[in-house]
This record gives C-alpha cells, sequence and structure tokens, in this order.
C-alpha cells in the first residue's frame, strides 16, 4: 500500500456564513469540564453555537468526525436553558449508545435528564430533558403531535445519510417550525453531520445560516492499495492480520459490506490465530451490525482488556456517531448495502438490498474513526484512482427505494397533497405513482386519495403496507398466530449462513411478545403444513455452496496486502 497526504491541522476554528460571532454566550460553568470533553474542537466554539441558535430558527452545522458535535452540543443547549432537547439518529444503536455517553458525562441516571426512545425500547421520563431518538421515532410522534410541542429544540444528527426517514423528517420539521413560528416557544432546529452538502440544506431551509466546525482531533494517514483487490474479503482478513502482528497498540475497525462478510471475516480470523506466533498477543473479534443482539452489540463498544487488542468487524452503522473508544486503525472495503428498485418484467418495481460502492463522503468519515483519541491509519482496500471516481456523495434513498410506507405516512401526518409534499430531493414521480397505486389496491386510500380508516390503521403500525394489510386481515380470518409468525421471518434478513437458525419456531409469551425456540413445539408445531412449506421454499438456502476454484492472486498484489 502507498500512503496519501492527510490534514493534520490540530487548532480548531468555527468559520460562519455570517457576521463575527461574540465570545462568551450561555449560563453554563464550563471551567470545571473534564479535561478530555474541553479539548474537543467543539469546546472553543460553544459560545458562537449558542448565539447561532438563538437568533436563527435553523442552523446548519458541518463538523470534522470526533469534534463532540454529538455529545456536547445537546449538553451546551441544556445549560443554557432550553427545555427540551430531541436528537435524532439514523440507527438505534447510534441513538441507545450516545444517550447512555451523555448521561455519564452528565453524572446523571439514564432516563432521568438524558434518555432515548427506540422502538421497543423507551427509556425517557417526563423529567427527559435531553432525548435521543431514531429518526422512525420522532415521525411516529409526529402522527400525534405535528407541531412537536414537546422540543424546544431538534438536532438531526448526520443527515448526510439521507435516509428515507430523515428526509421525510426533514419536511415534516420544516412544516412544524411554520406552524410554530409565532408562538411563545418556536421551534428551533439544528443539522449537522461531519460531510453535508450545505448549500443544498440551506436552501431547503430558506437560507438557513451554517457553520463549520474545521479541524480534527489527530491527523489519519490514508493507505491505499496499487490496483484494485479480486477478493476484498481475502484483503480485508489479511491487512487486519498485518495490523495485528506488525503495528503498535490500538483496536482494529474493520467496514464491510453486510452480515454475511463479517461472519466470513469472523470465521476466517478464528482459524488464521491458530497460526499466530506464540509471542503474539491476543485478538478479539467483535461482530457489529444491525441484527445483532443488543448485548453482542455493546461488547463490541467495550474496550478490551487483559492486553488482547479488538478487531471490530461492522457494516455501516459504526460509520457514524458510535464513540468506540480505542480505535487508531481502520480497514475500508469501500462497500455498503444499499437499498433500492427496479422493474420486473411485469412492470412493477421489485425492493433489492445489494452491496454497491460507496460514496467519497462516506470513505472520509470512516477514514475519521481512527483520529478520534490519537493519529491514526485508514487502510483503504481499494486504489486511489478508484476513491477518486466514487460519488462525492450518496445517492438518496427517497430516489431508489419503495415509497408506499412513506407516503402512507405523510396522509396520515395531515398532508392532502403528498405530490406538493417539501421533499428536501423530490422522489422520482413514477415512484410516488407506484406507491399510491400499491396504496389504492390495499384500501389505505380511497377513490379521492383520502387515508381510509383502515390506512390510518396501517400508518400505526411499523411494517410495511402490505404486511400491515395482511396483520389486519389476519384476524378477522382466523389466522393471526401464522401470518405473525411469517412476518417476524419477513423482518429480518435471511442469508445463507443463518438459514438454518432462522426458520426456527416462535411461540408466544403474554401479549404480543413472541419467543423463538426449535421446531416440534410451540405455535409452529400447531402448523405443520405450513412448517414444511417453509422448510421446502428455503432448503435451498440452507444447501452447502458448491466448491469454487481458488482465484488466482498475483505476488505484487499479496505484497500489496501482506
Amino acid at each position: 500500500m502507498h500512503a496519501a497526504d492527510c490534514s493534520s491541522r490540530s487548532s480548531y476554528v468555527l468559520s460562519c456564513v455570517n457576521d463575527a460571532l461574540p465570545n462568551s454566550q450561555g449560563s453554563a460553568d464550563y471551567s470545571t469540564r473534564p479535561v478530555a470533553m474541553a479539548q474537543l474542537p467543539v469546546f472553543e466554539a460553544r459560545a458562537a453555537l449558542l448565539h447561532q441558535v438563538s437568533r436563527a430558527p435553523t442552523l446548519v452545522l458541518v463538523g470534522a468526525t470526533g469534534s463532540g458535535k454529538s455529545t456536547q452540543i445537546p449538553q451546551y443547549l441544556f445549560h443554557a436553558g432550553y427545555p427540551t432537547i430531541g436528537v435524532t439518529q439514523p440507527r438505534r444503536v447510534a441513538a441507545t449508545s450516545v444517550a447512555r455517553r451523555v448521561a455519564t458525562e452528565m453524572g446523571v441516571a439514564l432516563g432521568e435528564e438524558v434518555g432515548y426512545c427506540v422502538r421497543f425500547d423507551n427509556c425517557s421520563s417526563r423529567d427527559t430533558r435531553i432525548r435521543y431518538l431514531t429518526d422512525g421515532m420522532l415521525l411516529r410522534e409526529a402522527l400525534s403531535d405535528t407541531s412537536l410541542r414537546r422540543y424546544a429544540v431538534v438536532i438531526v444528527d448526520e443527515a448526510h445519510e439521507r435516509s428515507l426517514q430523515t428526509d421525510i423528517l426533514l419536511g415534516v420539521l420544516k412544516a412544524a417550525q411554520q406552524l410554530r413560528a409565532l408562538a411563545t416557544q418556536p421551534l428551533r432546529l439544528v443539522v449537522m453531520s461531519a460531510t453535508l452538502d450545505v448549500g443544498l440544506f440551506c436552501e431547503f431551509f430558506g437560507g438557513a445560516a451554517a457553520c463549520r466546525l474545521v479541524g480534527r482531533a489527530h491527523p489519519v494517514q490514508l493507505l491505499y492499495t496499487p490496483e484494485p483487490e479480486v477478493d476484498y474479503l481475502e484483503a480485508a482478513v489479511a491487512a487486519i492480520v498485518q495490523i495485528h502482528l506488525d503495528e503498535a497498540d490500538g483496536d482494529v475497525l474493520v467496514f464491510l459490506a453486510g452480515q454475511e462478510d463479517i461472519e466470513a471475516v469472523e470465521t476466517a480470523l478464528r482459524k488464521r490465530q491458530r497460526l499466530f506466533p506464540p509471542s503474539a498477543r491476543p485478538l478479539l473479534v467483535c461482530p457489529l451490525f444491525a441484527a445483532l443482539p443488543a448485548s453482542k452489540q455493546e461488547l463490541a463498544l467495550r474496550r478490551a482488556q487483559g492486553g488482547a487488542r479488538k478487531a471490530i468487524l461492522a457494516t455501516n452503522i459504526a460509520e457514524t456517531s458510535l464513540t468506540i473508544g480505542g480505535i487508531v486503525f481502520v480497514v475500508d472495503a469501500g462497500l455498503a448495502k444499499q437499498r433500492g428498485t427496479h422493474a420486473s418484467d411485469g412492470g412493477q418495481l421489485l425492493a433489492s438490498l445489494l452491496a454497491q460502492p460507496i460514496s467519497r463522503a462516506s470513505a472520509r468519515q470512516r477514514a475519521g474513526r481512527a483520529g478520534r483519541e490519537r493519529p491514526g491509519k485508514c487502510f483503504r482496500l481499494y486504489s486511489e484512482a478508484t476513491f477518486a471516481g466514487l460519488a462525492p456523495t450518496a445517492v438518496p434513498e427517497v430516489a431508489r427505494s419503495s415509497l408506499a410506507a412513506s407516503v402512507l405516512l405523510l396522509y396520515a401526518l395531515g398532508v392532502r397533497d403528498v405530490f406538493s409534499f417539501d421533499f428536501i430531493t423530490p422522489p422520482p414521480a413514477i415512484a410516488l405513482e407506484a406507491a399510491h397505486v400499491q396504496l389504492l389496491q390495499l384500501g389505505a386510500l380511497d377513490g379521492q386519495c383520502e387515508i381510509t380508516a383502515q390506512g390510518r390503521r396501517m400508518a400505526s403500525l411499523p411494517l410495511e403496507p402490505q404486511h400491515a394489510k395482511a396483520l389486519l386481515a389476519s384476524r378477522a380470518l382466523g389466522c393471526y398466530a401464522p401470518v405473525l409468525t411469517l412476518l417476524a421471518l419477513l423482518t429480518i434478513e435471511v442469508s445463507r449462513r443463518l438459514s438454518s437458525r432462522v426458520f426456527g419456531g416462535w411461540r408466544r409469551v403474554g401479549g404480543c411478545v413472541w419467543m423463538r425456540e426449535p421446531y416440534g413445539c410451540g405455535v409452529a408445531a400447531q402448523h405443520a403444513p405450513l412448517r414444511r412449506r417453509m422448510r421446502s421454499s428455503y432448503s435451498r438456502l440452507a444447501s452447502p455452496a458448491k466448491p469454487q476454484p481458488p482465484r488466482a492472486t498475483t505476488s505484487s498484489r499479496r505484497r500489496a496486502i501482506l
């Protein structure tokens, strides 16, 4: 690999598009803040940030990875006297972990002044002043209160990801701002990320103020391969082994496309560890992906003990907001799974989830994870020419995904004409038309494109419209239990390596809580024909793959990795 130049600035500057800013603002005493927090780039800019929030309804903030945006700015607003601050994150693991960290820094119990709210887990109360939640949960709150009067300030973190729910939420927040423009407590917004199209967001919010937090806490050295890798999984394994045996102390964060890749690399690393020399330190391999149980996700976020080096194999959920201590080395495969749609032979839009090259903005986000605590290195498993050919930013999900659930949610929020809804990036007209056709067929909309009573019930369920309709209809048809079982299976990602574990039965444990158990007992045992069909349908997935001939690898490519 060869190294590329990377910025090593250690000074921090808040540059704003408007006038100069005052030196002090707010009533908190920051003289007693811990030294580590006071050394963050955002600390010196706290007065300017509070001034901008107080004078402008919307602030667009761009700050380098590790500058302290997600944890410190909500605390500054809290000490400045804002009643309730809502902070949205694109993923639940980010919302829960950042909330725990902020509660620890403030010295309060989680769930009191600081809390979080994600699907199936609400750790907050009426006394909560800083509330971390996912984009989807805030949209759910908007169903009962479109003005979001509970919040004085809403911070939309990691807005650069442009997920479907984030784009919908931005339009809902803009409408809520307009509803509360003349109220005694107007709604203030802070939209922030490390890589953001400032012009686009400022224009969307009517000329919003913009600030840039310049500087990275520590420099990151970038290393590329001379040419693209034929087998990026083998290259990732080799890079991890190289770092473990040759580099100084520090944990490794590896970005892979999905759960299947993570399990393959994890298996290969455990086999390679048997060949390590006796003098090598232990290597602790920790997977980290969305479908992983919360207890195992927490294991990946803890620091390694006993002198071991930790190698975290993660999807892009570790790209933003998650604070993982001890990371010094990053290995980037340059891929991520993206949802999309494609037309079938019959003209219908079919959903897909495929591994795609990341954008340059995402690559910079990943590299920044190595410089949060000390100077680090980022090993990119692709060439510098490949990096230059990547798209500047990711294509917004609203432009490549099915919109049926989002359109139904907008109608439930009271939007009369979804085609004129204020999207930050308008979706394709054909996607909106397809969503309306589907909702009409399901009975969620009537002939006048008005939401029906059944459509409101469907919108209240956190499911795709067709799944919500099936669940509601199953009660009348007397097949509630098997339909619920099937929908539970459809909401998880099925992979070849997990197929033998996925199709266990489910048993009911009070109310609507279901727990998985082996076949032969519980609800699944009462539906033997259904069980046989499920096994038959997925037997091909469970069958072992045919052996493939080994890929040819030139000595030069092997030297580039090892």
